[in-house]
Formats: C-alpha cells, sequence, structure tokens
C-alpha cells in the first residue's frame, strides 16, 4: 500500500448517479489496495489522521463549495472529482477550480469542457464502470403484461429538461399508432416531494394533449420515483432498446448498464457517453449544439430545467433532431436481428468497462499527482 492517505469527501450515500459513481470510485480505489477513508462532508468523522502518510482529499462536490485555504491546512494534495454535461463549466467554478492539484473527469466530453473554460491544471481522465455480473443477458425480465408480444422501448432518466423527455415523447407518439406493437417503457423520477408520480404523469398528460395528435397512438407505461437495484435489471432485460435522446451527459450510467445487459442504445450522437457509444452497439441520432436557453424558453419544456446550472454565458448543449431520432426508432423496431446483433457487441465492449479498472487508473492518477 501506498504512503498516502486518501480522505473521500463527496455524496456516497446518495440515490442518484453521482452517488453512485461516488461509491464505486471509493470501493474500487480500496480493491486497488489504497488507504480510503470517508467524509461526507456533513460530518468530521473521518479524520486525514496523524499517521505519518502523506494526507489526499479527493473532493466530489462542486469545486465552488470548497474552502481551499482550510483544506491546504490539512492535506499534502487535493484532487477535484468531478462530471458535466455542457460545452463550458459555470463561470463560478473558476475561482476555486485551478487551485486544485488536479482534476479528475469521467470523459474526454469532459476534459474538452474544462480545457475550453479555461482549467489549467492536470486533468486525468478516469471513467466509470459497470457491473457485467449484474447487468447482462439473461435477467429475469420485469414482469408487465402490457410487454407481451411488443417490441420495447425502455428509458431511465431523471425527470429534468437535459435529458429530453419532450423530444423521446414526440418522436415516439409521432412515429408509432396503436398499429404498431411497440411499447415505450418509461423509468423516472422527480426531484422534489412534490414531483412524485402523480405530478409526472400529469405533465406527460398534458403534454400529449398539447401535441394536437390525429392519430391513435402507441402506448406507454411509466414508473415514477424509485426502483430496487434488481427491478431495474429486469427492466433492462424487457427492453428491445433503450433510448434517450438526451441534450448532454458526463457519462450516461443507463447507456453502459443497457449495454452490458446486451440491449443496444439509441441516442444522441454527443456528451460524454461517445467514449463507449458506437456504430457497432448503438443507433446514434444526429444533433446541433445549441443554447440550453433557447428550448428552455421555447414553451414546450415539461420537466425541470436547472436553469441556474445550465443557462449561463457560453453554454452550448445538444438539441437532437427529432427526425433522426424517429428514423433510428422505426428502423431498430423494424430490424430486431440487428437489435440483437448490436445488443451482443454492446455486452462484449461493456465487458472492458469495469469498476476495477476505474480503481487502476484513479489510483495512477493521485500517484502522478503526489509525484
Amino acid at each position: 500500500m501506498g504512503n498516502y492517505r486518501v480522505v473521500w469527501r463527496g455524496p456516497v450515500h446518495k440515490a442518484s448517479g453521482l452517488g453512485i459513481a461516488s461509491r464505486e470510485y471509493v470501493r474500487a480505489l480500496r480493491r486497488q489496495g489504497v488507504d480510503v477513508k470517508v467524509d461526507t462532508g456533513v460530518s468530521e468523522k473521518a479524520k486525514a489522521g496523524d499517521t505519518g502518510k502523506r494526507k489526499i482529499l479527493i473532493y466530489h462536490y462542486p469545486p465552488s463549495m470548497i474552502n481551499m485555504n482550510k483544506e491546504r491546512k490539512r492535506f499534502d494534495r487535493i484532487i477535484l472529482n468531478t462530471v458535466w454535461e455542457t460545452t463550458r463549466i459555470p463561470q463560478r467554478w473558476m475561482a476555486n477550480i485551478n487551485r486544485f492539484d488536479a482534476v479528475c473527469v469521467p470523459s474526454e466530453h469532459n476534459k474538452t469542457a474544462l480545457r475550453n473554460s479555461g482549467v489549467t491544471v492536470p486533468i486525468f481522465v478516469v471513467p466509470h464502470g459497470v457491473y457485467t455480473q449484474q447487468f447482462r443477458p439473461g435477467n429475469k425480465k420485469l414482469p408487465l403484461k402490457q410487454a407481451a408480444g411488443r417490441f420495447v422501448f425502455i428509458s431511465v432518466f431523471g425527470f429534468q429538461h437535459r435529458k429530453n423527455p419532450e423530444a423521446l415523447l414526440k418522436a415516439y407518439w409521432q412515429e408509432f399508432s396503436a398499429k404498431d406493437r411497440v411499447l415505450l417503457v418509461i423509468k423516472t423520477n422527480g426531484y422534489a416531494r412534490y414531483e412524485n408520480s402523480a405530478w409526472i404523469k400529469t405533465k406527460i398528460a398534458r403534454y400529449k394533449n398539447s401535441l394536437n395528435l390525429r392519430k391513435d397512438t402507441a402506448p406507454i407505461a411509466i414508473y415514477a420515483g424509485q426502483m430496487g437495484k434488481d427491478r431495474i435489471k429486469q427492466l433492462y432485460a424487457l427492453g428491445n432498446v433503450f433510448v434517450l435522446p438526451t441534450r448532454g451527459e458526463g457519462v450516461g450510467l443507463p447507456f453502459l448498464e443497457s449495454l452490458a445487459s446486451g440491449v443496444p442504445v439509441i441516442a444522441t450522437g454527443w456528451g460524454g457517453h461517445m467514449d463507449f457509444l458506437t456504430r457497432n452497439n448503438s443507433f446514434i441520432v444526429a444533433y446541433k449544439l445549441t443554447k440550453p436557453t433557447a428550448s428552455m424558453n421555447g414553451g414546450s419544456a415539461i420537466s425541470r430545467t436547472f436553469r441556474h446550472l445550465f443557462a449561463g454565458s457560453g453554454q452550448r448543449w445538444a438539441e437532437p433532431d427529432i427526425g433522426s431520432l424517429r428514423k433510428q426508432m422505426r428502423y431498430a423496431y423494424s430490424h430486431p436481428d440487428l437489435c440483437r446483433k448490436k445488443g451482443r457487441q454492446g455486452r462484449q465492449d461493456m465487458l472492458r468497462w469495469s469498476w476495477d479498472r476505474a480503481g487502476k487508473l484513479f489510483k495512477q492518477a493521485i500517484e502522478n499527482v503526489i509525484g
């Protein structure tokens, strides 16, 4: 074990994708023999300690929140672990970010965004992983009578504007009718107590009415709220293809989980997920880069916009082309054998995307910073 101790400060107890990443990085580092203590930042239980070892802080919160002068008195090195979804990081991050000794990010997309924003300290790409022994072909399917005999599109996302539920629903309803043997199954969740299942379903129903559709539409099934790990695995197993016309991802954990399950992906061709999505394992949707405010102010947003995060000066994200999305969904539906082929390739690709690999790369980054 190296002559250093890592204190990890991040959202390890959160159920979000950020929380999952925080937990899994800690576990992966420990499997590599790294001495890691967890400090959630809520309490001071995990001290760096006077062990004679060099003390390293890994900070997995927004860089604008850290008291750098205070932490410099406690730690020999301070590394930021972060992720971002648009072309540039928030301006308020810049006051602190170049005071870190290094930054770790999970994708080349992130590295480019940080460099374009003016980050000058070393940046290390430390990809996320996926547990391929849990997410795998052959898992039990989620029991859903409505899916019997149908080609199933599945989608997993938080109910926010960046995930683009509007384009997903619009493309599906416009492209498919009740005559098509299809089903769209959505697993989503809100971000406040009032954003519950009934609230989300009402938002979707009102949006559908606003589209003035002229035909009987294909059915959807909505699961809104938390879903246990076993049921999430069953949900992926239910799908013929995963679809999410996201406007921007730092990584896209559901894409990794879907491919590991042998289910191909339909996704926007821009973002951190393009480190592992290819035309051999996915159906890529065309896009153009736009200001986030263009869609936020367009009158069709049905989910939380997080304007304070994504509407800053110089921000851009991808706006997927609805025609391209419809075309890819129709093509996948019309070519189930190709979906199976792409799914098999996705499974093979994901065997290389392990959390152990992430742990090795993170350990290398730490030891590079220590010098």
